[in-house]
């Protein structure tokens, strides 16, 4: 079995009934095959699926409380503090509705919306990307020399363009506005004119990629979220479970000490408990800590605990 699919939580249940499965269906032809085996094997199957079943009811049971819940366990949590939300071309309209409006029930001030459109990722734009950041770096920014990749550079470049520290502007608003449209007008993202302000935090959400089709997209996707938060932002990574493998965005962060020191990920963006948990890791990241959530391996927990009010 790859590393890949072996983030997924309730895999081996699903290989199990597959194996049933198959036993019942072929075991007919197998030398040998006799009745009481295939009787055995039809009972095993209908376990199997009684318990898939079982599962299946509770853990939407436990999704639905965490929904309703979940408000009340946010409420406030981000009071003064500026999140932006960056959103790749693949990420689900409903996850990012859900986000929003947690975000907007933990008192965060929205510091805009930018959507990293399909060129963002596509390695034969690499150069064309690099180059825009050369040429409209804000005024005192400052690129990695060890790292040369354009997700990095790319983010280095906007962390500094949207960052703030201690309420003041890193770059000005020439600056940011000169870097976004250059962007913008390139094709490699979109947002509304006038929208984007500095933050505190960033918010990257994405889609559900696991990158075993185009390595390209998930590397540059985990050095864009590295880059900014070189730049002093708090940034959580979010996304759907496959985004958790080895070779997905957040599999990559997760692999590197570098990353998941600085980096918090969620991996299970589409369930209640993962979208508490961007929340829950945004004020983690605005207070120092980091931390990996959700429900593939190797990650602390579901959720950060709830910090006392």
């Amino acid at each position: 079995m790859s590393s890949k699919s072996s983030v997924i939580t309730g895999l081996m249940l699903g290989i199990a009934c597959g194996v049933v499965f198959g036993t019942f269906v072929l075991g007919p032809n197998l030398p040998g095959g006799s009745n009481q085996e295939n009787a055995d094997a039809v009972a095993l199957l209908d376990k199997a699926r009684e318990d898939a079943d079982i599962n299946k009811a509770q853990a939407k049971t436990v999704d639905k409380y965490i929904a309703s819940i979940a408000e009340s366990a946010v409420a406030g949590r981000l009071v003064d503090r500026s999140v932006l939300v960056i959103s790749t071309a693949d990420a689900s309209n409903e996850d990012l509705e859900h986000v929003d409006w947690l975000l907007r029930h933990a008192g965060a001030i929205d510091a805009g919306v930018v959507k990293l459109e399909k060129k963002f990722v596509k390695q034969d734009a690499a150069d064309a990307l690099k180059r825009i950041v050369t040429d409209t770096l804000p005024a005192g920014a400052k690129l990695s020399e060890g790292t040369l990749d354009p997700g990095m550079h790319t983010g280095e470049a906007l962390g500094f363009a949207i960052g703030e520290v201690d309420g003041q502007p890193l770059a000005s608003v020439e600056d940011r506005k000169a870097f976004l449209d250059a962007l913008q007008n390139a094709g490699f993202i979109s947002f509304e004119e006038g929208t984007i302000q500095p933050a505190q935090g960033v918010l990257l959400v994405t889609g559900d990629d696991d990158g075993s089709k185009d390595s390209f997209g998930p590397m540059t996707l985990a050095s864009f979220a590295q880059g900014i938060d070189a730049q002093g932002a708090g940034v959580v990574v979010a996304g759907r479970i496959h985004t958790a493998a080895d070779s997905g965005v957040i599999g990559r962060i997760r692999e590197k000490p570098e990353g998941r020191d600085n980096v918090s990920t969620v991996d299970s963006v589409n369930q209640s408990y993962g979208r508490m948990a961007v929340i829950l890791a945004m004020l983690e990241q605005l207070q120092g800590s980091s931390g990996a959530y959700g429900a593939a391996k190797d990650t602390d927990g579901a959720a950060p605990p709830l910090p006392p009010r």
